[in-house]
């Protein structure tokens, strides 16, 4: 009988505990919701806001809907190699002159396309090949002229940003990192400058990394 009592003690106890453990964790998801907003702009990008006032810094989290399972057969590492094009800056950032890097990047593009065509023919010629390569080398060279490294990342750093990184998953690809939240502008100006005018700068060389 002392041990059915025992037991039965013990178990009000537990059960006791279970309840107010839930019923605080149920008080804790009501406050925290209360801290959250969901909107969605016209073009379709989906914000989810927390508002946490402890200290002043804002941090961001950029999560696309695309990964490794979305890239075409024959292109693994595409999902991959975008996610750092994303961190080669834009027409704007980046660059000294992009009217004039834009040019011989597509002439990068049409050289390297003309030696693969040469490359996998029935009779590729080693002359043409050499040729079409060595002029491949020659604008990169060129490109390089052009490109001012790291000046994304530069930016972030300069107005006290950090953690400045991404991953890419199976299903996702994420970019994130904190600034003062005063400089949450920033953040969107960077943000919209990266995904809408990317350059694909330095995509040959990242293409080898």
């Amino acid at each position: 009988m002392r041990l059915y009592k025992s037991i039965r003690g013990l178990l009000c106890s537990i059960l006791l505990s279970v309840m107010i453990g839930h019923q605080a964790s149920a008080q804790n998801l009501a406050e925290f919701e209360k801290k959250v907003t969901e909107f969605t702009l016209d073009n379709g990008l989906h914000f989810i806001i927390i508002e946490r006032h402890e200290a002043p810094v804002a941090s961001f989290y950029t999560h696309v809907n695309v990964g490794g399972a979305d890239e075409p057969v024959g292109n693994t590492g595409i999902a991959h190699i975008f996610e750092h094009m994303a961190f080669k800056g834009t027409k704007y950032i980046g660059t000294t002159n992009w009217d004039e890097e834009k040019k011989v990047i597509a002439e990068m593009d049409e050289t390297y396309k003309a030696w693969l065509q040469e490359k996998f023919s029935s009779n590729p010629d080693e002359n043409i090949l050499s040729e079409k390569w060595a002029k491949f080398e020659e604008l990169q060279e060129k490109a390089k002229t052009f490109v001012v490294n790291n000046e994304f990342s530069e930016i972030t750093q300069n107005n006290g940003g950090t953690g400045l990184n991404a991953s890419t998953g199976s299903d996702l690809t994420n970019y994130y990192y904190s600034l003062p939240s005063n400089k949450a502008e920033l953040w969107f100006n960077l943000e919209a400058d990266r995904f809408k005018n990317p350059t694909y700068r330095e995509f040959y060389v990242e293409k080898e990394v």
